[in-house]
């Protein structure tokens, strides 16, 4: 059943359920209200009747009653003290055979239906000496109220029915407009789906309801998901052309190599040696592009208490192996450990440092501070710096500022966005400050207490 149907038959269940209660509840006083006004007009007229009669003779309380009869009045006397009952009418015998007020104290009422016919019977007492002595019934025809009750059955049949068809049509409008967004979503959703494209729902209106939230979401949702698919779309394309560029360079190589690689033995090394720093180049691509891969899935971090200094120390006595480059390192006294997934985040700081390194020939400093329950790692180089247009996409996979020096230095264009990925896993922000001609500032900020965040591109680094 569809949800639209759903909504409307929820909706002229609720209102037929409310009519029919108010249809009940107006039958069941109009009912309560005639019978008593009824019974309190018998009274009236009768009471001060009986109170008269019963202090006359049997032959004039008689006539005296028989007198204030109608043709629709009937008169049963239970004389208790002579356990006799005779009856008094002027038409048709009502018969109240079952019906007994026997020695009652109080005047009662009943509402009966004898012989098709709404008959009213009303019981007066009559005390002798704090004692019953006889009860006078009056049943009197309520030609008037059964009538009266067949109008208002028709009226509430008649009411109810035009309602009932209203409640329908009413749930069918109120589904139609609250499913009408939702009937816009799952038609753009199919166009999107047979075009392969990513068309939004227009926004109307300027109420901020549940169903402009949800149209304005779709659309967000939208602008996310086309934004990624041709982010994916440009590292499957950046991906593909590295590669082709390595293969290319390899084998042109090795067709020289073929070629002349016998004959000429500086031809042979030359070619060698580049096919295999196009080999090394190749193998660390693929090694970043796996740890970008994985750094982005819901992977577990291991938590553990992380000493930033010691982390820099480590990673410094790391690079001397490899070269005799100065790297000063500058903690200030107040920094605390932070809770965060040791070896990611000595990943993270060779990546740094590995960068500064590549594009500068002078000293890089290394800058911890803490401030606020937050750890900041500076890496600052002395080198040729970023042009200022260039630094919101430096964290873009693959993306180059310069490719003829990522060729000399052997960059992937991974290594920010690996670091990008590291720092927002532990729920932190990265970010560059740079000077052409001057030098270069990466800066790490990261709470010391983690909670950590599965890898995504949200768009919120600072640069």
């Amino acid at each position: 059943m569809k949800i639209g149907t759903r909504i409307n038959l929820l909706t002229s269940l609720v209102l037929i359920g409310i009519l029919l209660f108010v249809d009940i509840t107006v039958y069941c006083l109009y009912i309560t209200n005639a019978t008593r006004n009824a019974n309190e007009l018998i009274l009236s007229k009768w009471e001060p009747i009986v109170n008269k009669a019963a202090a006359l003779p049997e032959a004039e309380q008689e006539l005296l009653l028989r007198s204030s009869l109608t043709q629709s009045t009937y008169i049963r006397i239970s004389d208790f003290l002579n356990n006799k009952v005779y009856e008094i009418t002027h038409g048709k015998d009502m018969n109240l055979s079952g019906i007994s007020f026997k020695y009652a104290r109080h005047r009662k009422w009943l509402l009966l239906e004898r012989e098709n016919e709404l008959v009213m019977v009303v019981h007066i007492p009559v005390m002798v000496e704090n004692k019953v002595t006889s009860g006078y019934e009056i049943a009197a025809k309520l030609d008037g109220l059964k009538a009266s009750i067949q109008n208002l059955l028709t009226i509430l049949s008649i009411s109810s029915l035009i309602a009932v068809l209203l409640c329908l049509a009413a749930g069918k409008l109120v589904s139609r407009t609250i499913l009408k967004p939702i009937t816009k979503s799952i038609q753009t959703m199919r166009k999107n789906e047979e075009s392969l494209t990513f068309n939004t729902i227009p926004l109307q209106g300027s109420a901020r309801d549940e169903l402009y939230d949800l149209t304005e979401t779709f659309n967000r949702m939208i602008g996310r998901l086309e934004e990624s698919f041709w982010k994916q779309q440009q590292f499957v394309s950046d991906a593909s052309h590295e590669l082709n560029t390595m293969l290319t360079i390899i084998e042109g190589y090795a067709n020289m190599l073929k070629r002349w690689g016998n004959e000429d033995q500086a031809v042979q090394e030359e070619a060698i040696q580049s096919i295999y720093e196009e080999t090394k180049r190749m193998r660390k691509m693929t090694r970043q592009l796996l740890m970008l891969a994985s750094s982005q899935q819901s992977t577990k971090l291991n938590l553990e208490p992380v000493n930033m200094v010691e982390v820099c120390q480590q990673v410094i006595a790391r690079f001397h192996l490899i070269n005799e480059r100065t790297i000063r390192l500058h903690a200030s006294p107040e920094a605390k450990d932070i809770e965060a997934d040791r070896n990611k985040i000595e990943q993270l700081l060779i990546i740094l440092v590995d960068n500064a390194q590549k594009y500068s020939s002078q000293v890089v400093d290394i800058f911890i501070s803490e401030k606020d329950g937050e750890v900041t790692v500076a890496v600052k180089d002395q080198g040729i710096g970023i042009p200022q247009h260039e630094i919101k996409h430096v964290f873009e996979r693959f993306y180059r500022v310069d490719n003829s020096r990522h060729r000399k230095t052997g960059g992937t264009g991974l290594g920010l966005p690996i670091a990008k990925s590291i720092v927002q896993e532990h729920d932190g922000l990265i970010w560059i400050e740079s000077v052409e001609g001057e030098g270069t500032t990466v800066s790490v900020r990261l709470p010391v207490t983690s909670t950590p965040h599965p890898a995504k591109d949200s768009g919120e680094t600072r640069c």
